[in-house]
């Protein structure tokens, strides 16, 4: 077993008790899992990311603070973008944005944050408000279409669209982009309901050999 465990932090995953047979690195102050006992990386994986560092800002001057730290904002709302070193910028509305760090990004986000403040900027606490789930795997667009009413199938919703939707009667924020190579959901919950939404993704994702998998799947 892993000698890291979450109960070492005070930053927790919401379901850091579903992880059982997991192993933990420490990433951002909290322990992450980066794999499960005795699995190999499964056809479709359902990883928790919900500690990984991430940060919101809204207002007038968010989109000219982003671009003047040399982020690139994405240039309309329900869309985002992912630079190569790792960081992702969702844009939820038109002057909203979600600042994170994918696994193995090599990005100083406190520091980031700390520069994006300022008059017309005002901060969104997007981190513990909200659980970070990521689906891999081939058949995205069919097991979402089990949960969720929006056609989700790639010639639909593009890598770099996001949607504002309710799955599994929750809402939620769906991205599509890449990881490692690989197209994933990036899926984004209320922290209360983030148990529920998990077991219920993993029942969805069974019939394709769905299992949890670690942040080493995305990496």
């Amino acid at each position: 077993m892993s000698l890291i465990t979450p109960e070492q932090f005070d930053s927790r995953s919401f379901i850091y008790r579903k992880h059982q047979q997991a192993q933990f690195a420490e990433v951002a102050g909290a322990a992450q899992v980066v794999s499960y006992q005795g699995q190999r990386f499964p056809e479709m994986g359902l990883t928790d990311l919900s500690v990984l560092p991430r940060f919101g800002l809204r207002g007038p001057a968010a989109a000219d603070a982003l671009v003047a730290a040399g982020l690139l904002p994405p240039d309309k709302p329900n869309t985002l973008t992912l630079s190569d070193e790792g960081l992702m910028v969702l844009r939820l509305g038109y002057t909203e944005y979600w600042v994170l760090a994918v696994p193995g990004a090599t990005v100083d986000l406190p520091a980031l944050e700390q520069q994006l403040s300022g008059p017309g900027i005002y901060p969104v606490y997007c981190h513990d408000s909200f659980a970070w789930l990521v689906m891999s795997g081939d058949h995205l667009a069919d097991v979402m279409a089990k949960v969720c009413a929006v056609d989700l199938r790639e010639q639909n919703f593009a890598s770099g669209d996001l949607v504002m939707t309710s799955l599994a009667r929750v809402s939620g924020v769906i991205c599509r982009h890449q990881m490692a190579g690989k197209n994933v959901f990036s899926i984004f919950s209320d922290s209360a309901s983030a148990g529920y939404l998990w077991d219920a993704l993993l029942d969805a994702m069974d019939e394709f050999n769905g299992a949890p998998a670690g942040q080493n799947s995305l990496i």
